[in-house]
Order: C-alpha cells, then structure tokens, then sequence
C-alpha cells in the first residue's frame, strides 16, 4: 500500500497550463454576427399569483425583436428530475424571489431593458412559508400549485422521506451507559463560482433545430430538457459545453432554464441569442447548497464502544425539487458517520419552502451530515474523556465490516489507516496535550490568543449509487496523421477528468499523451453517459475510457502480429513500439500504416457498467454504494479570544484515494475542497429573510482568499481498488467533505464552546450567538434591476 504526499501551500505550485491562460472562451465570451441579447423578467415576491401577464407591449418597444412566456413552450415549458415541478418559464404562479416570469431578446442591453420594463405583470401575493419545520405542518401554506400527493396519503409540502432501519436502536440507546442528545444545524451555501451563468444559442437554417453552448455540467440532461420543451428529436438538437468557470455542483437545473429561454428566442427570431447573467442575478436565482436540522442521538458504553445512533434529518429544497431527494438521500445514507453500530435508524424528511431552491453542492448531502456527526463524536469523546482519534479508532469501519445499512465491506476500506497517518503527521498526541494545558493556563484572560486542533473522519459512497442507471461510454479514433481523438460522456469542467482520461488512454495503449486530443462535450460527438456529478469521473468514466482503449489496443496488437508474423500473445511493448519474436522495434505509425493496408478499423467505443447495488427505499436497508472513498482530516487553529477571529493554522489531509493518476489534480483538488471547506466552517452562510436573499455580491458574502488558506499537507492512502481503472478512487467531493467539522473541532478545544450552527463566524465565536440585523428586501430587488 503505497502513500503519496504533499507539503505546501497551494499558491506554491503552478499548473503549466499558465502559458495559455486567457485564451478559453467562456459562454459570455461568445459574440456571433446578428446576435441577440437577453434577460428574464423575474419575480421580486417568494409567492405570488400570475393574474396577469402581457408581453406584447414589449414588442413595440424599439430594437425588441422577442418576448416569450411559459405558453411558448410545449406542456408549459415543465421539466426536472426526479420531480417535474419546474418550467422553463413560470406557469400559473412564482414560488421564490428570482423566479423567471418572461424573457426578452433584443438588439442591445438599452432597448432589452426597455422591453423587459414594458411587459405587463401583475402578480397577487399569496402567503409564504420560509421555515422547512413549519412548511411541514399540516395547515402550511402549500408552495405547489396542488400538494405533492403520494399514492397512499397526502404530503403537503413533504417532498420525499428517507430512512435507514437497523436494529431497535431506542432500547440500546436506553440502556446506554453514556448518551449523546444535540441538534446541529448548516446553512445554505453559495457556490460563488467565477464565471456565472450563460448560454447562447444558433438556431439551424429553417428553424429546424438548435445549437446551445451551455456551461451546465450534463450536456445530455440539458438536451433532452429542449426537447422536451420545445418538440424537437434529439437529432435536431445539440449541446456544446464550452470552458466551464466552476460549477461544484452548480451548473444543471438553472441552466437547463437559461438554455430553454435562448434557444426559443434563437428558433423564434432566427438569430442567435445569449443571455449572460450579472452577479447579482446570478446569485438570487440560482440554487444553493441545502440547509438541514439534524438532531443526533448516540449511545455508548463507558469504553465508547458505540452501540446505537439515532438521526433526525430535516432539509430545506426551497421551491422546486431539483435534484434535493437525491442530496437528501446521500445525506440519510451517511448521517451516522463511518462507525459500526448495533442498531441504527436515520429519518429525513425534505420540504418545500419559498425560500430560493437548492440542489447539488460538493459533498452532496455529506457535506452536510458530516459536519453534524462529526461534532456528535467528539462531543461524545468529550463526555467519556476519551480522546478523539482513539474513539474513532475504537468504532471506524474496518475491511469485512458491515454497515448500518446491512452493507458486508470489501478490503478497500482505509479509515483506520487515514486516521492514523494524520494523528503521526500532525504530531496529533503532542499539540493536544500541550494545547490543552496552555489554553487552562489563560481561561481568565479574554484577550487570549489560544490554540486548538481538531480531528474528522468520513466515508463518501462512490459515484450515483441507487440515484439512478451508472454508466459511461468512450469513443477512440486514429486519424490520418496517427493523432487520435477521445471522447466520454462524462464531462470535465475544472476537475481535471480530460487529463485523467487521456492519462488513462495514453497509458493502456502505450502511447505519449501528446498523441490525444480530447474533445469538449459536445451530444453529436460523445455518447449519453449519466449526469457528470457525484465525483464519478475517474472511476466511471475512467473506465469507460480503459475498456475503449484495451478495444483499439486489440487492434494495433493484431495488426503487429499479422506484420510479425506471429501470434498477439508474442507481440510486447516498448513505450510507442511494437516488438515481435525477431526483437525488431516498429513503431506506432508504421503499425497504424499497416492496419489500415489489411483494412483494419482503427476506432473502438467502450461502455463500463458499474457494479450492481441494491436499495430498498421502503425498509431502509441495501448496498447503496459499491464502494467508498475514506478519508479525515485534522485542523490546527488559533482564536481570538477578543474579537472570535479564528484562523486556520494548517491542515493535515489523508485521504483513500487508491492509485493518484494525476499527481498534480489530485493535488489540485484536495486544496480546492478544503478551501470551501473552510468558508463553510467559517463564513460562509447564504441568508433568506422572508424569502428575499440578503447578500447578492461578494462585498458581503464573504469567501475565502488567499490570506485565509493555510499551509495544506496531504496524504494519499494507495490502498488497491480493484473496480477503478488502475486502481484508482474518486477525490473531487470527499476533498471537502471533513474539512469543516475538523475546525469546529479545532475551535471547541481552544476555547470550550462547542458551536453546533454553522458557520463559527465571528459573533457565534465571541458570543455564541449572532448579532443579526433586521432583514430587508432592498439588496434582492435592486440586484434583479441591475443591468
């Protein structure tokens, strides 16, 4: 089990891609002859009635050459997955401030404005319902047109339930020696990527079909939504994914909206069209991270053996569905953290509100749930005077183990390596004596600089598991001048899986890398291959891409031994050339040259299926995951005791990565979710007030900068998988998920306050509580008049 590591900073290593940095084009970037600009008309109430909307006052206005409503689509413009409750435009009713209500195109940004201020909408206020906790009650004001019914009972504003069913877990968790009783709660988080929203859309001669450039991250989910909508095949529409400025999750049902807007626009006027959004616009329509409550019981003995757990999830969707009751479900499956239990059970219940709606962020829901169990188990430690590292040590999941979800472990399973690599390498036993000592000796002085370090560990189910079909597809071609192009499904928009892929192409076939042009996502090029989240990528499109290039490998090796003269099983490999019984090396060119004489076909196209799970939605039990990744990290943090500042000193990372194919992403990814971890731990928090949001630019919304990320010294865990290509595990969502309750974890052994409410801002440091203004509606509505 090999180990791969890292000391630094982030800002210490330069990608060598810098050479060309500033030639991508971005969605916004796109200027096209004739083309058309465009903006939505959206709605500065969280819930209203449409009584009245009229756009043809905007098409007198000078330079508008378009307006459209919901009615300009088919079935109203609906769509969404795994619920259909969203439309293109809205229809009959809005249910958050930001909802789109018409769009305009126009020859210039003065007369868009115009025209958008001339269209006629009236809209009657109905009451809104903005707590996840209340929308649950039975008189809540319905956010839908008609309650989300179930086949069996009526649900109201309940939009899925989730469980997990092991054992009794009320009569352990009774005749436990020591029980852990608290609730936690985390905010709604802003992805704040760099680039916002944009599309643009070309409409085919004749109107008979449309080209969308979209950042959305499923290119193939955003064109089966046009066709939905707007009634064309799939082989009249096409979706091109330009250079993507961050996505983390952000990227898909928003702009599946932006795409429909742009493209009837586009097959209306016969123009192109782009719609480009401002940040603020930007950051009040689009989805967040969702909020949860968790309340969290746990039961030990007096050695902390674990013996019950007990959790009560409630999750905030906000007005639409989006892909919450899949967050949601990852959240259930891992919100009793990495442990072995006797007995388990899991609750979660999500709501519709009319705050603005949310869906996927990194992490998926484990972000979340971690943040809460992990707190729960050092609170838990805490209480048994156990240390914290030993009290994982003593319940983390081990090879052959079974999980709360019935769940038989395989031997990839590295918790316990992870956690014992960070406890060596920050010198964990020292700094915790020490610091604790030192933090006693200044309890009376509140102006005290004090210092602590906490611990975390998770699991991170792999790629969809039971949220739907898991697969990927890959194509592979030999051109003329023996370049060869490679496609996947699977798309890259900054994780760095277009180097990884062709990294794995390059190697299977034995060729430099430099041979393999990798195309932009594009749904005429590259095969369906599922939505591109759930950090899937190098596991399954990674394989796809394997299985697709062992196919043309088959065909070079054949046309080796047809020139040797031999069988395929005497023809070995040296880097590019190919080597017979005769020991005389050929190259990859002229064994290409010869392929082609026999009358080879030198292209090959692979799918890889991934291994079968089972999950029963009704009893809560099932393999869920077919495997995991496993990780903890620990935080060393100083705190103000004057003002609350605390700052992250540096953070030790060990994650069960299998083989590291790409040294420098794996690198980049880890430093990447870290860093959002910390503005999770820390400062970051989106706030609804009655629906209207209250921060709409970065000036205060505040993230990370480079002042805020420490020193980052990870660790990679090489344990073999055998199911990854080469044996390789996912990093891009696990990188984020244990970084926040790590420093929560951190800032309790400084200071003694345990801060179950993320993030530790300032207020909640020094005071424990927030020091909030009265909310208003102004910032909202002045950031969707901004031009």
């Amino acid at each position: 089990m090999a180990e791969f590591q890292y000391i630094g900073k982030p800002t210490e290593r330069v990608d060598a891609l810098d050479k060309v940095l500033g030639t991508a084009k971005y969605a916004g970037d796109y200027r096209l002859p004739g083309m058309l600009h465009a903006r939505c008309l959206r709605s500065e109430l969280p819930h209203a009635r449409i009584v009245r909307l009229d756009v043809t006052p905007a098409l007198q206005v000078p330079g508008v050459c378009a307006a459209i409503t919901g009615e300009d689509y088919v079935n109203h413009g609906n769509f969404g997955y795994p619920v259909a409750d969203m439309y293109m435009l809205a229809h009959e009713r809005v249910r958050y401030v930001g909802d789109a209500i018409a769009a305009v195109a126009a020859e210039d940004e003065e007369s868009l404005a115009a025209g958008l201020a001339a269209i006629i909408c009236e809209l009657e206020p109905l009451p809104g319902v903005f707590d996840p906790e209340e929308a649950l009650q039975p008189d809540a004001t319905l956010v839908g047109e008609q309650p989300w019914d179930s086949p069996t009972e009526p649900r109201g504003n309940l939009l899925v339930t989730h469980i997990v069913r092991k054992g009794d877990p009320d009569s352990l968790l009774a005749a436990s020696e020591v029980v852990l009783d608290e609730h936690y709660s985390t905010a709604h988080q802003e992805h704040a990527y760099i680039e916002t929203e944009a599309a643009v859309a070309v409409p085919w001669p004749n109107g008979s079909g449309v080209t969308v450039y979209s950042p959305s991250q499923s290119p193939f989910n955003d064109r089966n939504n046009l066709c939905k909508v707007l009634g064309l095949g799939v082989e009249n529409v096409r979706v091109i994914q330009p250079p993507v400025g961050g996505a983390f999750g952000g990227k898909d049902d928003q702009l599946y909206q932006t795409s429909g807007q742009v493209a009837r626009l586009a097959l209306l006027t016969g123009r192109p069209v782009r719609m480009a959004f401002h940040r603020e616009e930007s950051m009040i329509f689009s989805y967040k991270r969702n909020p949860m409550r968790v309340h969290i019981r746990l039961g030990a003995d007096r050695t902390g053996k674990l013996h019950a757990s007990k959790v009560d999830l409630v999750v905030d969707s906000g007005a639409y569905s989006a892909i919450t009751p899949f967050v949601a479900w990852r959240g259930n499956i891992h919100a009793m953290g990495a442990y072995r239990y006797d007995a388990c059970h899991v609750d979660t219940h999500v709501a519709y509100t009319n705050n603005g709606y949310t869906g996927a962020f990194r992490g998926f829901g484990n972000t979340e749930a971690t943040a809460c169990i992990e707190q729960a188990m050092d609170e838990l430690a805490d209480r048994l005077g156990i240390d914290p590292i030993d009290l994982r040590l003593l319940n983390g999941l081990r090879p052959g183990d079974e999980t709360a979800h019935g769940q038989r472990l395989g031997d990839d399973v590295a918790l316990i390596e992870c956690l014992e690599q960070v406890r060596r390498v920050s010198d964990w036993d020292r700094k915790r004596r020490e610091y604790t000592e030192k933090n006693a000796a200044v309890a009376g002085d509140p102006l005290a600089i004090r210092r602590g370090i906490g611990i975390a560990s998770f699991f991170h189910g792999l790629s969809l598991g039971a949220e739907g079909a898991d697969f990927a597809v890959s194509t592979i071609q030999v051109h003329d001048d023996n370049s060869l192009s490679l496609t996947s499904g699977v798309t890259d928009y900054g994780t760095g899986s277009r180097t990884v892929f062709t990294l794995i192409a390059a190697e299977v076939l034995g060729l430099k890398p430099e041979r393999i042009h990798m195309y932009r996502p594009d749904t005429d090029t590259a095969h369906d291959s599922g939505p591109t989240v759930a950090s899937r990528a190098t596991v399954v499109g990674g394989n796809a891409v394997r299985v697709t290039a062992e196919r043309l490998n088959s065909v070079l090796v054949n046309a080796a031994s047809d020139l040797f003269g031999c069988s395929a099983a005497q023809v070995l490999r040296d880097g590019e050339f190919f080597i017979g019984p005769q020991e005389e090396p050929v190259g990859f060119e002229d064994i290409v040259k010869h392929a082609r004489k026999i009358g080879l076909t030198l292209s090959a196209r692979g799918r890889w299926d991934a291994p079968n799970i089972h999950w029963s939605l009704e009893s809560g039990t099932g393999k869920p995951y077919f495997a995991y990744h496993y990780g903890a990290q620990v935080a060393e943090v100083t705190v103000d005791m004057g003002t609350g500042k605390v700052s992250v000193v540096k953070i030790w990372a060990a994650h069960n990565t299998g083989t590291v194919l790409f040294p420098q992403g794996i690198l980049g990814q880890l430093y990447g979710g870290i860093t959002q971890g910390i503005g999770y731990a820390l400062m970051e928090r989106v706030v609804f007030d009655q629906g209207y949001i209250q921060a709409t630019n970065f000036d205060e919304y505040l993230i990370p900068t480079a002042l805020d990320v420490p020193e980052i010294e990870g660790h990679f865990v090489q344990k073999p998988f055998s199911a990854g290509p080469f044996g390789a595990k996912n990093i891009g969502e696990p990188a984020m998920v244990p970084t926040a309750p790590a420093i929560l974890n951190a800032i309790y052994h400084a200071t003694g306050r345990r801060i179950r409410d993320l993030p530790a801002n300032l207020e909640r440091v020094l005071l424990g509580h927030d020091l909030r203004q009265q909310g208003s509606d102004r910032a909202c509505k002045l950031g969707l008049k901004a031009g």
